[in-house]
């Protein structure tokens, strides 16, 4: 946490970007968090109508002058922004989307009228925290990133979420996709070469963690790299291999006991702690994930830490 002498000025001016299809975010919504945030500074709002357009949004506000962006939306939104400027100004983050991941490691509140408070006190007295951040093939991701079995969950959530008639709780839609791709038997054998640390192992799939807990459902945090920081390097979760058989001892030293975070060893899991680069090359193309965000499918991976990382209120 740093202070910095140039916030809290009555001529500062924050951006505010909007996924007016965020979970949590209506008109309502909005007007609350930017009339709480202008006891501070003056606030500009955008929305966006398309995807990817928050980094340019975020892009264009910091050339036109201002002084922070406040991201009104979920972990995709914010992962956007993320890329597209880096840590040229500080990112709020209001907990708009149905997990947001970030809003709740950086100790937010989870009510969006309370965080708005907050980042107006944080605007005014100029308190951030920065966080080094991961990239996967060029993309940073905040919290985490997936190759295999996780991305294809985000992916097929995603695809529910966009032909829904009526919207449910991404928690629930997440561990019902999930439960389906294990029980199939997908992403079980060992189709993936991961080189770190000098050494060269076959695994499932992969997960980089930024930060710890990884995800949650609902108010139950994923400590799938409980010794993951915000100032090392990154820690990279790859299991050898998943049958249905091994599912019930999986969720056992991943979720509860994290016997292989602490060195004790699960010759189905391998585990790697502060390590700055993992290449990947797959059998056959699988697809990836940042911050929850789908990346398509991909063959060569090189995931590695952008150290400039990014500054966020807090």
């Amino acid at each position: 946490m740093r202070f910095c002498p140039c916030f809290g000025k009555p001529s500062m001016r924050a951006l505010l970007i909007v996924n007016p299809v965020a979970s949590r975010v209506n008109s309502a919504v909005e007007r609350t968090a930017q009339r709480e945030l202008e006891e501070s500074v003056t606030v500009e709002v955008v929305r966006t109508t398309r995807p990817l357009e928050a980094a340019d949004l975020a892009r264009k506000g910091v050339a036109d002058g201002f002084e922070a962006v406040i991201v009104l939306g979920g972990d995709g939104t914010a992962n956007e922004v993320l890329n597209g400027i880096g840590a040229a100004v500080p990112i709020g983050l209001l907990p708009g989307g149905g997990t947001s991941v970030m809003p709740r490691n950086l100790g937010l509140p989870p009510s969006i009228p309370a965080a708005a408070r907050r980042l107006a006190v944080a605007l005014r007295e100029g308190t951030e925290r920065h966080v080094r951040v991961g990239r996967i093939n060029g993309r940073r991701f905040a919290f985490n990133a997936g190759v295999g079995l996780d991305a294809e969950v985000v992916r097929r959530v995603d695809g529910r979420e966009r032909t829904a008639k009526r919207r449910r709780s991404p928690d629930v839609v997440y561990a019902r996709e999930l439960l389906k791709l294990v029980a199939r038997g997908s992403f079980s054998h060992p189709h993936i070469s991961l080189h770190a640390g000098g050494q060269t192992e076959r695994v499932a799939f992969v997960l980089a963690v930024n930060l710890a807990p990884w995800s949650y459902i609902g108010a139950i945090p994923l400590d799938l790299a409980p010794s993951a920081t915000a100032d090392g390097g990154l820690d990279i979760v790859a299991p050898r291999r998943m049958y249905r058989r091994d599912v019930a001892g999986f969720a056992q030293r991943l979720l509860v006991d994290h016997r292989h975070a602490r060195g004790t060893g699960d010759a189905r899991v391998g585990y790697w702690h502060d390590v700055s680069t993992v290449e990947l090359r797959c059998d056959f193309p699988f697809p990836a994930q940042a911050d929850g965000d789908d990346l398509g499918d991909v063959m060569d991976v090189l995931i590695d830490v952008d150290r400039e990382g990014a500054r966020y209120l807090i």
